[in-house]
């Protein structure tokens, strides 16, 4: 069975999918790709934050469209890895990866990378800890039902992914290799059944 050299990775916010693919992409010597870089694109395009980029996108689908049909046209690609939280859905035949991480501690993580990340500020997404923490979720939710009104599909439900990690207490090169390791059996077999990766509280102090 032949498969396609193409990896897409989707997750909730802040688990690490932009380092992570950039890590992956590098062991792999494959080009990267990120939705999340053109939603921010397109957004200051239009002169919103990725707040407002969110809440505009309720109603005006045409920025969906936007980021979409970009994301469409790399089903023709080969050695790519796409950072894309529709990529599983838009490139169902890619190696499928989704991070896991609670939503609390992905909050943090942005918190802290907020400070020192120049698209992060150019897109509006600074402000305290408990402003994070509301937009995150809200962000979160928002999509989930977005995405369902559009294309019937909850981008978190984790089933429909061939590799699921659980980032809390990796870092990106870590999960990096796992879906390296994995990636390279799923492309020898004709079939593949789900893996899931979670890592033990305490792993860190081992």
């Amino acid at each position: 069975m032949h498969r396609p050299h193409i990896i897409t990775l989707s997750g909730k916010p802040g688990s690490g999918k932009s380092s992570t693919s950039d890590k992956l992409a590098e062991l792999l010597g494959y080009t990267r790709y990120s939705s999340g870089d053109l939603v921010r694109k397109v957004a200051k395009q239009h002169h919103l934050t990725l707040e407002e980029f969110n809440e505009r996108a309720k109603t005006d689908h045409t920025l969906d469209d936007k980021v979409d049909e970009e994301l469409r046209k790399l089903r023709d690609e080969k050695d790519v890895v796409i950072d894309s939280r529709l990529g599983f859905y838009w490139i169902p035949e890619s190696f499928k990866v989704y991070l896991e991480l609670d939503i609390d501690l992905a909050s943090a993580r942005i918190f802290r990378d907020s400070a020192i990340t120049q698209s992060r500020i150019d897109s509006g997404e600074t402000g305290s800890m408990q402003e994070v923490v509301r937009e995150v979720k809200e962000r979160y939710e928002n999509e989930r039902e977005r995405f369902r009104a559009l294309y019937g599909v909850d981008p978190y439900n984790p089933q429909r992914f061939d590799l699921i990690i659980d980032t809390s207490r990796q870092n990106p090169q870590s999960v990096a290799l796992t879906i390296f390791d994995n990636y390279k059996q799923w492309l020898k077999r004709d079939e593949w059944e789900q893996v899931r990766v979670d890592v033990p509280v305490g792993y860190s102090l081992q």
